[in-house]
């Protein structure tokens, strides 16, 4: 009898970085935070290359990837929510 191949679970983060990969340059991600959610998400992405890519807390980051991040007030959402952009800025595998 032949082995069922189960599809894998792809996370939201995981999804976000392979879309921002396929098409290059800045991505806004398609979520909104507080601003100390956007802070921090941006400083985790920016510095992923510094620590262990399994230690991180954003998922889909590959351990040969740079990433930049930056966040911004949110134009279009409520008061107080921010936004988060990602950026590959090298991949050596």
């Amino acid at each position: 009898m032949a082995e069922v191949q189960l599809p894998t679970r792809s996370t939201f983060w995981t999804r976000t970085f392979q879309h921002a990969r396929t098409r290059g340059g800045w991505l806004r991600v398609p979520r909104l935070y507080t601003r100390a959610t956007a802070v921090q998400l941006s400083s985790d992405i920016s510095n992923s290359h510094h620590r262990n890519a399994t230690a991180l807390r954003v998922r889909g980051i590959e351990p040969h990837e740079r990433w930049e991040a930056r966040w911004e007030p949110a134009e279009d959402g409520p008061l107080g929510d921010h936004a988060v952009w990602v950026r590959l800025v090298s991949s050596h595998r």
